[in-house]
């Protein structure tokens, strides 16, 4: 009672409580929202780092069976070769590359599945356990990675891994070469190789490498199935469906539209990897031009000074031919009858005096003559190509996707983007 009276006396009063009040209750609102607009993001992070990680662990296990079937593959090759030996001289150099590849420790081989940079990523969350909020799924990844990174320890420090060929023993072989008996990249000419071949295989550590065949298939099954085993828990226990997988691989290709057309097809497109510049020309009725610069090598053997020469060749040429889009499939093919050697030159700097001297007067004869050597050679070459495309959200940039087979079987895709020139 007192307090309606108290009310009625000071109306100001009651309107301030009024005001007072609802700022309250819309401030209590606000900080509700937010706190729900904070855990769904909160939420969908989470989510995110869930199966980017399901997805990277799909990967390697993808990257392992790969492994195993290049093992198979060349193994079979190896094998074929160590029994054959008496034949090194007439089979095939493909034959013999695949075995050398088997046997070299390549320094410049990179295993794709090998790369931790997700690992890290999924591991650099502040107390990354409490925010997946599944102790299991984290101890299902954290064990997929261990496994890894124990395999890839093996690897570089297990003897049964160790190839007969080192990369040193590689080099002492080259050195000891006549600098005629290689070619312009470096390698061996195939009687050369053969020669290797022959002795590599005369090789105790070439046999015992070929005996520890099934231990090292052994341990790639072996990995394979237990992040198999384990990446399947984690589907199931953070309720992850292929849709899940694809929608994320999509979200994380890059900004493209869902389907190509004719219409962003045309154009004068581009793509430049170092000096070499490649030029395509997409016109209505499905003309195509193609027209390419590069800077190759050639080998000069210069016989009465005993020596060969490494020499540059920036050459320019120009092929007339057609395309066709099927759906998301771009089919160009060029007709190499109508290649034309736009520009080709020779660069004779690395000669030395006396070469450059006695060819003083035939030189520029001998320059006609590599390019037309050149020329021949790229008429014999297959201009046609299947991509698979997409394009950035501009329409300024597609992506294409190619695939070609390795040895072992499988169907390696390569990515290149090709950028609108602005006329």
């Amino acid at each position: 009672m007192k307090i309606n009276k108290l009310l009625t006396r000071f109306s100001w009063l009651k309107g301030f409580l009024v005001s007072l009040l609802g700022t309250s209750i819309g401030v209590g609102l606000t900080f509700t929202v937010n706190r729900c607009v904070d855990t769904r993001k909160q939420q969908a992070a989470q989510r995110e780092t869930v199966i980017m990680a399901v997805c990277d662990i799909d990967e390697i296990t993808q990257g392992l069976k790969e492994e195993m079937l290049m093992e198979d593959s060349l193994f079979k090759v190896a094998m074929y070769v160590s029994t054959h030996q008496e034949l090194i001289d007439s089979l095939p150099m493909d034959t013999l590359d695949m075995a050398f590849e088997y046997l070299y420790d390549n320094p410049m081989k990179v295993k794709g599945w090998t790369a931790d940079t997700k690992e890290n990523a999924f591991n650099s969350g502040i107390d990354a356990r409490m925010n997946i909020g599944n102790n299991q799924f984290y101890d299902n990844v954290q064990t997929c990675y261990y496994v890894r990174r124990s395999l890839i320890k093996r690897m570089e420090e297990a003897p049964v891994f160790r190839r007969p060929v080192s990369k040193e023993d590689y080099e002492k072989f080259l050195q000891s070469l006549n600098p005629l008996e290689i070619d312009q990249s470096g390698v061996p000419y195939p009687h050369a190789q053969r020669r290797v071949m022959k002795q590599i295989f005369a090789q105790e550590s070439t046999t015992l490498y070929l005996k520890r065949f099934f231990s090292r298939r052994d341990a790639y099954l072996r990995a394979t199935i237990d992040m198999e085993r384990l990446n399947r828990d984690n589907k199931m226990l953070m309720n992850i469906s292929d849709e899940d997988v694809e929608a994320y691989i999509e979200r994380n290709s890059g900004n493209v539209l869902e389907l190509a057309s004719e219409e962003l097809i045309l154009g004068t497109w581009e793509i430049r990897q170092g000096q070499d510049l490649r030029t395509l020309v997409f016109k209505e009725s499905n003309i195509s031009e193609l027209t390419v610069h590069l800077v190759g090598n050639f080998q000069i053997i210069l016989q009465e000074e005993h020596r060969d020469v490494l020499v540059l060749t920036p050459l320019t040429y120009h092929l007339k031919g057609r395309w066709e889009l099927r759906g998301d499939t771009l089919i160009t093919d060029y007709d190499p009858k109508t290649l034309k050697m736009l520009s080709f030159d020779l660069d004779a700097s690395n000669f030395p005096k006396t070469a450059l001297e006695r060819l003083k007067d035939s030189l520029e004869i001998k320059k006609e003559m590599a390019k037309n050597f050149i020329t021949e050679q790229l008429k014999h070459q297959d201009f046609k190509d299947v991509s698979l495309i997409s394009f950035d959200q501009y329409g300024n940039t597609i992506k294409m996707k190619q695939k070609q087979q390795t040895p072992a079987g499988k169907k390696e895709v390569f990515t290149i983007q090709l950028y609108r020139k602005q006329e």
